[in-house]
């Protein structure tokens, strides 16, 4: 019979999300996982049922302790499915810009040790632009950097659905 499986719900270096099944073994999985080598800090979260694992990149790579939380939960892996994120009104176009984003969003991510991500960057050059505009003299019509937020706020809350 096969076992439920473990979903892996952030996976950045140095910080890794499972989301485990109900049926998975938890006792002692935070114990387990904290004794590995390499890893800081392991917190458990009944509410949720994830496990998240702050880790050194340098010392222990996230498939030794997803192997190890397989291991200590009995359950298997989820299938990564090959399938685009698909947005709840099923445009192609907006499915493109979005694999392409987050495609870039997590090699930020992982190039910038999980310092900056888009979510990050993106509001932070907004602001400057915004604060440079405001100090160099009489405010002016509508900025393109602005009406850019609002395209994206616009884009993201009706176009980006299941993430956590």
């Amino acid at each position: 019979m096969p076992r439920e499986a473990l979903a892996i719900v952030q996976d950045i270096p140095g910080r890794l999300r499972v989301r485990l099944p109900v049926t998975a073994r938890i006792a002692d999985l935070e114990g387990t996982v904290s004794h590995l080598s390499g890893v800081v800090s392991c917190r458990w979260s009944p509410r949720t049922r994830s496990l998240l694992t702050i880790y050194r990149p340098a010392e222990i790579e996230a498939e030794a302790i997803v192997d190890a939380i397989v291991e200590q939960a009995g359950v298997d892996i989820a299938p990564v499915s090959d399938a685009p994120a698909t947005p709840g009104n099923g445009s192609p176009v907006a499915a493109a810009l979005v694999q392409t984003v987050s495609g870039m969003d997590r090699r930020l991510g992982r190039a910038s040790g999980g310092v900056f991500t888009l979510g990050v960057l993106l509001p932070l050059a907004l602001t400057l632009w915004a604060i440079r505009d405001l100090t160099r003299g009489p405010i002016r019509s509508l900025p393109w950097s602005t009406a850019l937020w609002y395209a994206h706020g616009l884009f993201r809350d009706y176009n980006i659905h299941g993430r956590d």
